[in-house]
């Protein structure tokens, strides 16, 4: 077994190495077994590593083979990932990184449930709408492993790449067209699905991202950045304003008669001026964080 990065390995360490390598790996011939450490990256939509900037809060790592899902990797000892398997099986590791339960349900995953079928989906609140999801990250990497005599030993990275897009939205002179009457004003953004398979595959029903957003004392309202799964190149996104529940505007194509868009790894923000007779829309794509707005309310 391969060396821990600690001086010496204590009993419950060795203990715990043994569990992480199934039964066939643990007899007396261990020629036919692979024992793999897993390291992971993270890395923006450019291939910068992001690994080390805290942008990566956590990670989860799943185990597939020809017959569907077979169970978690759990973290081993310091920052890697260990565990063992048959040479002769064909291997697919799948890595999320970031997914939190308050924005995001992963449906239960039962052994041999395939790739395709195991998914994650967005958290829905109790009027219908969604809730924005965490800065996520995904990685999908199949296991190949050569005809050698011996216990074997590999070394593998999992590069995440960013799967969020990031918006910002606020309005000009809205009261100039929809007089305010001091009930706050708010956005509900449609276009993208509400699922995600572990293919990396958008799917599901038409999303109702509400983020949270503030009305100012002149009625103009403005949602600070938040994140939704990304459209695809032939998609777009339409943006709804709301007093309470009645809509008054539908917001979907930019000046130029564009759709929007939310592209992967990209910061949008939007700009939806109501003191023309024709409404303008502004629309920038920025680096990942950057808001380019006016944010003063």
């Amino acid at each position: 077994m391969r060396m821990l990065k600690t001086s010496a390995i204590n009993l419950c360490t060795v203990c715990m190495l043994l569990f992480l390598v199934p039964a066939s790996c643990v007899r007396e011939d261990t020629e036919n077994c692979v024992q793999y450490e897993l390291n992971v990256r993270a890395v923006d939509v450019e291939g910068n590593d992001l690994t080390q900037s805290g942008a990566l809060q956590k990670a989860d790592v799943y185990l597939f083979n020809e017959n569907g899902f077979v169970r978690m990797v759990p973290a081993g000892v310091s920052s890697d990932y260990l565990f063992g398997h048959d040479k002769s099986e064909k291997l697919t590791l799948v890595a999320w990184g970031n997914i939190k339960e308050d924005t995001l349900v992963i449906a239960p995953i039962t052994p041999g449930t395939s790739i395709e079928e195991a998914h994650l989906k967005l958290k829905q609140q109790e009027e219908g709408s969604h809730l924005p999801i965490t800065d996520i990250f995904y990685c999908r990497k199949e296991l190949t492993n050569t005809a050698t005599r011996g216990m074997q030993e590999e070394s593998v990275t999992l590069v995440m790449e960013r799967m969020a897009a990031g918006l910002s939205i606020r309005t000009r002179y809205l009261a100039e067209r929809y007089p305010y009457k001091g009930t706050p004003y708010t956005f509900i953004v449609r276009g993208t699905g509400t699922e995600i398979d572990f293919t990396g595959k958008i799917t599901g029903e038409n999303a109702g991202y509400k983020p949270q957003s503030t009305t100012d004392g002149k009625g103009d309202v403005y949602a600070p950045p938040f994140r939704i799964f990304p459209t695809g190149q032939e998609e777009c996104i339409e943006i709804d304003i709301y007093r309470k529940q009645e809509k008054i505007c539908t917001v979907t194509q930019d000046n130029d008669f564009k759709p929007l868009h939310a592209p992967v790894g990209k910061q949008t923000n939007i700009d939806i001026d109501f003191r023309y007779a024709e409404v303008k829309v502004f629309v920038t794509v920025v680096p990942w964080g950057t808001v380019s707005q006016d944010t003063e309310m």
